[in-house]
């Protein structure tokens, strides 16, 4: 099973910037995932190692 994911800037509605992984799982339907300070940081580590 493939699932279409991305990493996405956005800012809250009180104005405070965050980092999330947008899950697409139907053409409708997306699933924000929040990551804590470690996971984000995990990620770049590996993907920067690419």
């Amino acid at each position: 099973m493939n699932i279409k994911a991305e990493l996405v800037q956005r800012v809250s509605k009180n104005g405070n910037p965050y980092v999330a992984i947008e899950v697409s799982l139907t053409n409708n339907i997306k699933k924000l995932v929040f990551l804590t300070q470690a996971e984000l940081e995990l990620l770049k580590l590996t993907t920067n190692s690419k």
